[in-house]
């Protein structure tokens, strides 16, 4: 299998379990493979407050470089990655402006 079939099936594994994880919480999946794009969207109502937003977004670049954009959640989604057989040399924490990713031991972008 090559790299990014291998990752596709790691990321759909791996939002398909945070969403899972989260189902106490409305929330709405998206996942466009055509696009790499995977989200986890937050819908709730707290009194007349609207939560409404992403949670999780992991995007698979046609590079196969990983890029996880946001984990709103405590579920350590790139730890998870890594677990599952990401490398870290294909892991962009994009939540983090490239000045600071050259400090890390991931990918630059």
């Amino acid at each position: 299998m090559d790299k990014l079939k291998k990752y596709e099936k790691i990321v759909n594994e791996v939002i398909l379990g945070v969403s899972e994880k989260i189902s106490d919480i409305d929330s709405i999946l998206s996942i466009d493979k055509v696009h790499g794009q995977y989200l986890i969207l937050m819908d709730s109502w707290e009194g007349i407050e609207r939560n409404y937003g992403p949670l999780v977004h992991i995007e698979i670049k046609p590079d196969s470089k990983i890029w996880l954009r946001l984990d709103g959640t405590d579920l350590e989604i790139g730890q998870e990655l890594l677990n599952k057989g990401v490398s870290k040399k294909d892991l962009v924490l994009a939540f983090h402006s490239p000045q600071m990713r050259k400090y890390t031991q991931f990918a630059m972008g």
